[in-house]
């Protein structure tokens, strides 16, 4: 290991002890990295874990199910159905692994699977849901992206002895040519759902036939962004009206006018951004990064220009998702963490956001870690001026014949 790779390793251990940001966010620690979340109503998360599991929280307890829905690989993505579609009063959950399926799941009892969509040859990388419709997406290594047709009454599945084994309705391959790590669906009509993933394009899709989507005006060719303006991994992607958004291993995250496919704003960091999540009801995009930290931009007002800094996680940022007034973060440290939006974008305490209650405490550490420091010097010195250059002689001589023993 690298001295830089040992730094590095020390700092992060040394973040992970800090008292301040054991509290930061209010963190929920399940016990493994956190992959993936989707939010479920105002209080419970599923989230998907390194630990091969899918498992349930209560957002207010920060407490996981005991039960949980198991995989054969780390569980690299979940989402949960509209809570239109449920069975014996529970919300659906889908998770995605690296075992190739996606289970189809109660969030009420993970352990019971209804079904289970089987077609993917390689690790399941992403998964999306339709927000009306029983139609799921998912996005593979194998290059492919599936969509799925779940039966409009799922307290079909729940009648079955074993769960029901799914085919996709649609393949698409060949259009990609990569990984497939993101994909998300226009928020408006939810009629276009757009991928992307590790060949740095964005491609886009009907997101009930699966026919790729034609260029406005030209009914002859594919709308699409090229690899270029990011020149590698794209491994996060969220849509508003106008704007379709990117984070990429190149150290940017872009906006794009989806009309025209041209780039509207480019947010430059100084490391990989792992994921973004665009705030438009307060002019704002979040940006996580991979050495754990999140970047609030104001993008409503000329040149966009970073308001905020939280060090929210110490490994990178897996997931951003909004609800409401709150946004949350997941992260590879193992904590999912809640951030209220007004109090963070109208903070007035400096660049890095930091509660009140929290900075108290942050002060109070700092001043106990000077006085430990000056404690050490100054015993330091007094056991060096306890030692006459005779002694210090006799010292060196005894430790090198320790050396050769």
């Amino acid at each position: 290991m690298s001295s830089a790779q040992l730094d590095a390793l020390e700092k992060k251990e040394e973040l992970e002890c800090d008292p301040v940001r054991q509290k930061l966010g209010t963190p929920l620690r399940p016990g493994a990295r956190i992959l993936s979340f989707d939010l479920c109503g105002s209080d419970t998360v599923v989230l998907g874990l390194s630990s091969h599991q899918a498992k349930a929280a209560n957002l207010t307890t920060r407490e996981c199910t005991a039960a949980a829905a198991k995989h054969g690989g780390p569980v690299t993505a979940v989402a949960v159905l509209n809570e239109s579609y449920t069975v014996n009063g529970s919300r659906i959950a889908l998770s995605a692994s690296w075992d190739k399926i996606v289970k189809v799941w109660p969030v009420d009892d993970p352990q019971n699977t209804l079904a289970v969509l089987t077609g993917h040859s390689d690790f399941v990388k992403c998964v999306a849901v339709h927000p009306t419709l029983p139609i799921v997406y998912t996005g593979s290594a194998d290059k492919s992206i599936m969509f799925w047709r779940l039966p409009e009454s799922l307290e079909t599945l729940a009648q079955s002895t074993a769960p029901q084994e799914i085919a996709p309705f649609k393949t698409v391959k060949g259009q990609h040519t990569g990984q497939i790590y993101a994909m998300c669906l226009d928020p408006v009509s939810a009629q276009v759902l757009y991928s992307t993933g590790s060949d740095a394009s964005v491609r886009a899709w009907d997101s009930q036939t699966g026919v790729a989507i034609a260029t406005k005006g030209d009914e002859s060719s594919d709308w699409y962004i090229a690899r270029g303006q990011h020149k590698t991994n794209i491994f996060d992607c969220k849509a508003t009206e106008n704007t379709l958004w990117t984070a990429s291993a190149d150290n940017t995250a872009i906006g794009w006018d989806i009309e025209t496919r041209t780039t509207d704003i480019v947010l430059e960091h100084s490391t990989t951004v792992t994921a973004v999540l665009p705030i438009p009801q307060v002019g704002v995009v979040v940006t996580g990064v991979r050495d754990g930290a999140l970047y609030v931009w104001r993008v409503n007002s000329g040149v966009p220009k970073i308001i905020r800094e939280i060090n929210a996680h110490t490994d990178d940022v897996s997931c951003l998702r909004v609800a409401g007034r709150v946004f949350y973060s997941s992260g590879l440290d193992g904590t999912l963490r809640k951030w209220d939006i007004q109090s963070v974008v109208n903070f007035v305490g400096g660049f890095e956001y930091m509660p009140a209650e929290l900075q108290a405490l942050k002060d109070q550490d700092t001043s106990s870690k000077q006085g430990s420091d000056t404690l050490a010097k100054s015993s330091k010195s007094a056991n060096q001026s306890a030692l006459t250059e005779e002694e210090e002689r006799e010292l060196a001589e005894l430790m090198s014949d320790l050396d050769d023993m």
